[in-house]
């Protein structure tokens, strides 16, 4: 998507918020007369390593979204990396004030089991990888597994089916074979992505299965297979969730696996228990990591996180405090 298009996007988005007449925190502004909604969320993040300590406007996003009979829709237009400074052994400063397509996408109900979805959207790969915002997540960091294993978005179509509305039994099919509509804004700079995965619910218990192929520039390939879990109690929420990549060309195998506890200790507030294992050769990592956090939410739109964590190598150790709100 070059940046015309985006910028007509994005005054398109911005000037109904000129008729917007009701606004609720958290849940943005709604349009007059219509189910149109226009929100937003920003968040910062402090990160304090053994060489060097980094503040950084690492989100800020417009969001506009609604729902019409059959039909819903949402686009998020995001800038990475509003300010950024970097002190210590590597001091450096920078800011953007461009935005990118994230996501932009519609869904199409064919009743109340089964839908399509056409745009950009998150790709439909674990549990953890459907929770891009900072506000909604349990920890400000992110396993790796979420980053070096598959692409995090897709340009084309998804279609899922139910076999009863909630979260039962669901099965799920990712296409797609064009060009990523911003291209570049993602992990990977893919122009294929074939995926499926299929969910069980067994009372507390949700497990995902999933695997796909994907393609990214320049020609090179790559298969996967997932399998996670996804537990939830009264006090406690736990969450499995692990990976197999093949890389086509290198012949080489990767893997990586995760486990996270959340202690719901006092309403409000969190303890989070994660621990990881990567390994991929491709990347030239080999990696064990810990992580203990605390997250505290004042109100459900706004989140305040610290956490350290510790890894097989030292000099990757780091604290992480961040500051979240969605509009």
């Amino acid at each position: 998507m070059n940046n015309v298009t985006k910028l007509i996007l994005l005054l398109m988005v911005a000037g109904t918020a000129v008729d917007a007449e009701e606004y609720t925190f958290g849940d943005g502004w709604q349009v007059a007369d219509s189910p149109l909604m226009i929100g937003g969320y920003v968040s910062s993040v402090y990160v304090a390593e053994k060489n060097s300590h980094t503040i950084d406007i690492d989100d800020m996003a417009l969001l506009a979204y609604g729902e019409f009979d059959n039909f819903d829709f949402l686009a998020e237009f995001e800038v990475a990396d509003v300010y950024k400074k970097e002190t210590g052994s590597h001091p450096d400063e920078s800011s953007s004030t461009t935005f990118h397509a994230e996501r932009l996408y519609g869904d199409y109900y064919f009743g109340s089991n089964e839908r399509l979805r056409f745009g950009k959207f998150n790709s439909d790969v674990g549990f953890w990888n459907q929770m891009p915002i900072n506000v909604l997540r349990d920890t400000t960091s992110s396993p790796r597994l979420t980053s070096d294993f598959f692409p995090k978005l897709t340009t084309g179509f998804h279609y899922e089916s139910r076999q009863t509305p909630g979260l039962d039994n669901r099965v799920s099919i990712t296409v797609q074979h064009n060009n990523d509509l911003d291209n570049g804004y993602n992990n990977f700079n893919i122009d294929r992505h074939y995926a499926v995965a299929y969910d069980i619910k067994d009372q507390a218990k949700l497990w995902r299965f999933g695997g796909g192929y994907f393609r990214y520039k320049p020609l090179h390939e790559a298969f996967y297979l997932l399998a996670a879990v996804k537990m939830d109690y009264k006090e406690w929420n736990f969450l499995f969730e692990s990976i197999v990549r093949e890389d086509v060309e290198e012949s080489k195998m990767s893997y990586d696996v995760y486990a996270q506890g959340v202690w719901h200790f006092r309403a409000k507030h969190d303890l989070i228990f994660r621990t990881e294992v990567e390994k991929a050769p491709i990347l030239q990592t080999h990696d064990g990591s810990a992580l203990v956090g605390y997250t505290y939410r004042p109100l459900n739109n706004v989140a305040l996180k610290g956490e350290f964590e510790v890894h097989q190598e030292s000099l990757l150790n780091r604290w992480l405090f961040s500051l979240s709100v969605l509009f």
